[in-house]
């Protein structure tokens, strides 16, 4: 998949790709962070999914729409792989059909390729989101892989140190 964004160097349009957005994920608990890269992801699209209210005035042709929040959902496709740890936490997620906080995972869009000139940190959002995986498909003769969404959550903006991986809050 190649995004549309353009960065612009110069007089020279440079594309962004794919794997120039990394996806980490704090697969730790509250008192010990296990921060990783999502490493066998296959798909992952982000869809904002805005909640919209539509309103007309009997003094208007037309209505007026505003955009009231949004329902983030980001669909997902992730091969089975042992000892991959977040292919293992998210799988873990649906064989043990988790509910509530124990099916949430802090999740990490940085954009590598938007640096803030300190080394190895980049523009970056933090999205607590809950796992909801909804299929597995075995083909004979074929790898694991699951489907499902990272649904809901707010963004907080920051930057990502992919040295330390530590994420901080633009104040």
């Amino acid at each position: 998949m190649k995004l549309n964004i353009q960065l612009f160097a110069g007089n020279d349009p440079v594309d962004v790709m794919t794997y120039d957005e990394a996806h980490y994920f704090d697969i730790g608990t509250s008192t010990t962070p296990n921060v990783v890269l999502g490493g066998v992801i296959t798909q992952l699209d982000e869809n904002s999914n805005p909640n919209e209210q539509e309103k007309q005035y009997i003094t208007q042709k037309s209505s007026t729409t505003k955009v009231t929040g949004f329902a983030n959902e980001f669909p997902i496709t992730m091969d089975l792989v042992k000892n991959e740890e977040v292919s293992e936490y998210f799988y873990e997620i649906f064989r043990d059909r988790k509910v509530g906080t124990d099916a949430q995972v802090i999740h990490y869009i940085v954009e590598l390729w938007n640096g803030t000139g300190t080394d190895n940190v980049y523009k970056a959002r933090k999205i607590v989101q809950t796992v909801s995986i909804t299929g597995k498909v075995a083909n004979p003769g074929e790898q694991i892989n699951f489907t499902g969404s990272l649904k809901g959550g707010d963004f907080v903006d920051g930057t990502f140190n992919t040295s330390t991986k530590i994420f901080t809050a633009t104040v």
